[in-house]
């Protein structure tokens, strides 16, 4: 028996072309999943470098050890409180970073900006207004 007779006749057994030797196997496409909420949050937290410790703790505090676990005002919720806590000493005045990241962020992120890129252009801006200010 040669390669490809036991090629073929494995590929027949697995439903494949048993007259041809195929190069690419018949398979099912499968939707790849959209990024769940943990990735969300772990991946705005090491663009704030926001301490682990502090979002274990916020998320004890919702009774749950995952975001995924929250619903989706609740997640919203918590980015926010990252992205304030991360600008607390960025800003003048205590609502300046609040209405900054609603207007560059949230209302970006609701005409379908990427997230990561409202926040870091928002955390960029902060950082642009300290340093003019100081």
């Amino acid at each position: 028996m040669d390669w490809a007779t036991i090629i073929c006749d494995i590929q027949s057994v697995l439903g494949g072309n048993s007259s041809t030797i195929s190069s690419t196997p018949k398979l099912s496409v499968v939707p790849q999943p959209v990024p769940t909420q943990d990735l969300r949050v772990k991946n705005i937290r090491i663009l704030l470098n926001y301490p682990l410790d502090l979002l274990k703790e916020w998320l004890e505090f919702q009774n749950v050890d995952r975001p995924s676990l929250l619903d989706i005002s609740q997640i919203n919720e918590l980015i926010k409180t990252m992205c304030l806590a991360w600008a607390a000493d960025k800003c003048e005045y205590p609502n300046e970073a609040e209405s900054l990241y609603q207007n560059q962020v949230v209302d970006a992120v609701a005409s379908g900006a990427d997230e990561l890129t409202a926040i870091g252009a928002w955390m960029q801006q902060l950082k642009t207004a300290k340093i003019g200010a100081v």
